[in-house]
């Protein structure tokens, strides 16, 4: 819904909070519920927001972009969503990768993969269209496939 990546920033730290006193309370440990729904705990050694998280990855991968999307899991991404995924591929090369991942990985990560497929292939087929145009002498009509 209108939740945007700003929100989700600023909530970050609060969250860091909320998990730091459930671990104190629970003699250093977190209970969880994983993709099954079965009830688990793990032994708390650290914890760090996702953006702290992904700073220190930065450091190892100098050059690596992360742009968060939060979309709705139940409901179709808004059209500012897919403005925020196709502005994060704008300037990349072909072979550049794309990494998305979700909470959970159902819908979400679909489409956005969906997104990034199409994207790709947008670039390959005006880097083919470029390439075409550059040989002299070669008759255009002659390529095109659809009759």
């Amino acid at each position: 819904g209108a939740v945007t990546r700003d929100m989700v920033k600023t909530d970050e730290p609060e969250f860091l909070r909320v998990l730091e006193g459930r671990a104190k309370e629970n003699d250093g440990k977190l209970k969880f519920v994983d993709i099954s729904k079965a009830e688990k705990e793990v032994e708390v050694k650290e914890l760090k927001t996702l953006s702290d998280a992904i700073e220190g990855v930065k450091a190892k991968f100098p050059g690596l972009i992360h742009m968060r999307v939060p979309v709705c899991n139940s409901a179709a991404p808004l059209e500012a969503d897919f403005d925020i995924m196709c502005q994060t591929l704008v300037g990349t090369s072909i072979n550049t990768p794309v990494i998305i991942s979700d909470q959970v990985g159902l819908s979400r990560a679909t489409t956005a993969s969906v997104v990034a497929c199409l994207f790709k292939d947008f670039q390959i087929n005006a880097s083919f269209e470029g390439l075409v145009e550059t040989v002299p002498g070669v008759n255009l009509d002659l390529l095109k496939m659809d009759r």
